[in-house]
């Protein structure tokens, strides 16, 4: 008598209703797979994630109640041996730099064909990283722009001169390296409400209007 294994578990998390039936359909499909719940927003996923605990999670990044990356943060808190795909539409660099040092195992797009998606679910359990090409390139592209402003550094005279705060310079600092809100939030360990209002005050000390002005202004102090 052959015994069978245990069929893959798989939670999905999607505000989109077509796109929850679609994926159903196809990893129906495969004896291996088994879908143990759709759900339509972060919040109610999280709840439903404690009495299933799957074995894979395929996660929408823009949904409402809770987005699809504060999801990914508390399954890396409560569970982390649950694998996570993210699953989007969106190829904006932010979302792949967020999602991935969150701990997300694969990256595939909506836009593409799910002829792979239970090929890929079996990947990303033994520990294989997905990405598609275009995607890769693209986050390849961003991370050395990253790098190439991290290379250098504001002089102290240019703080002096506008007369910036310590706290102040911090931001600075990382707005020059192109870094968002959210991502200058993260890495000083403030609320985005916090930077927003900080950039107010720095923007007037610069005796300029927006960001991209701030972004030419410390271009032009680092060239």
């Amino acid at each position: 008598m052959i015994i069978q294994p245990n069929p893959i578990r798989i939670l999905l998390v999607d505000d989109d209703p077509l796109i929850l039936f679609t994926l159903e359909k196809v990893i129906h499909m495969h004896r291996d797979l088994q879908v143990v719940g759709s759900m339509r927003n972060g919040h109610d996923a999280l709840a439903f994630l404690q009495e299933t605990k799957p074995d894979v999670v395929l996660l929408d990044i823009e949904m409402p109640f809770m987005n699809g990356i504060e999801f990914l943060q508390h399954i890396q808190s409560l569970h982390p041996a649950i694998i996570v795909i993210l699953l989007t539409t969106f190829e904006k660099e932010h979302y792949v730099i967020e999602g991935l040092t969150r701990g997300a195992r694969s990256y595939l797009l909506k836009t593409a064909t799910f002829e792979y998606l239970d090929q890929n679910i079996r990947d990303a359990l033994k520990g294989s990283f997905i990405m598609p090409a275009r995607i890769a390139i693209k986050l390849s592209a961003f991370l050395q722009t990253k790098k190439d402003y991290r290379e250098q550094s504001l002089s102290p005279l240019f703080f002096q001169t506008y007369g910036l705060t310590r706290a102040e310079q911090q931001v600075v600092s990382l707005l020059g390296k192109r870094f968002s809100n959210a991502e200058i939030a993260e890495q000083l360990q403030v609320q985005v409400g916090t930077v927003k209002n900080s950039l107010v005050i720095i923007f007037e000390k610069l005796h300029i209007r927006n960001r991209q002005e701030a972004i030419v202004l410390i271009e032009s102090q680092l060239g």
